[in-house]
This record gives structure tokens, sequence and C-alpha cells, in this order.
């Protein structure tokens, strides 16, 4: 992150963190030293800047060995390089955003041939008013952290 200024937020509320250029192995053995179970890499090639999510699994790979590693593809061309060069997972936000735009369409279908049974009209509205409670909640809970 380039935000070191959180740091100290961070640390009130008792999350571990540390500062520094994620690409170098050093730096990663310092930001956690000794055996790691998992890496996550969240960002997406195109919004990180200097490195990449295959650079990022490389140094992981090299820092802690055993570790299973998540990366992130902006298009699946790069998540098979991703996967070819070592990855455990490869995150594709558009491919999470068609499983959540499936999964909402799939309860506005479902709704809709219960209700249409029963003589109701159906909209998306509640549908939509389910998911947006969730990532209300969702944000909510990342606000706070």
């Amino acid at each position: 992150d380039f935000h070191e200024h959180i740091m100290p937020e961070l640390r009130k509320r008792g999350v571990t963190c540390a500062y520094g250029d994620i690409s170098s192995p050093d730096v990663l053995e310092q930001a956690h030293p000794g055996e790691v179970r998992l890496v996550i890499c969240s960002i997406p090639d195109s919004l990180l800047q200097g490195v990449t999510n295959l650079r990022l699994l490389q140094m992981a790979k090299q820092v802690w060995p055993k570790a299973d590693v998540i990366v992130s593809a902006d298009n699946p061309r790069q998540a098979h390089l991703l996967y070819e060069a070592g990855a455990d997972y490869v995150l594709r936000t558009a491919k999470l955003c068609a499983e959540r735009l499936h999964a909402l369409i799939s309860d506005h279908s479902s709704h809709t041939v219960h209700h249409h049974h029963i003589g109701e009209e159906t909209k998306l509205n509640h549908v939509f008013a389910a998911f947006k409670e969730k990532d209300h909640d969702q944000i909510a809970k990342n606000i706070l952290v």
C-alpha cells in the first residue's frame, strides 16, 4: 500500500502490518518471518504500480515455498499464465462479477416462478434489496477495520 500513514491506526486496532516494497523478498521476510500457509495478492495488475502478480507469485513462492498463493488476473490469458507459473488459485474480478450476477438473476428467476404461481407481481427490487443489504454490511465491516 502507498498509505504508510494509516499504519498507526491499524496498530491501534490490533492489526499487524508492515510497510515496504512488496516485490522485495527481504521486505516479505521481514513483514512475516517464519512459516506462512497462505498468501493472497488481491489487487489486479491494472491497479498495481511497479510490480505484477506474476512477480508477487514468484517472490511469495521463493520466500514461503510451502505456502498456497492466490493471485489476481485481469483476463483469462493472464490467469492461465499465472497457473502455469505455480499459482494455487487465480482470482478474476470479471469472473467473480459474472458469478455474482448469475446468483442475482437465479434468485430473481426463482422468486419470479414462486410468486407467479401465487399471483403476485415480481420485480428485481426484492432481490436487489437482499444483495444491497449484504453489500452494505460488508462495507460497514470494512470501514470499521
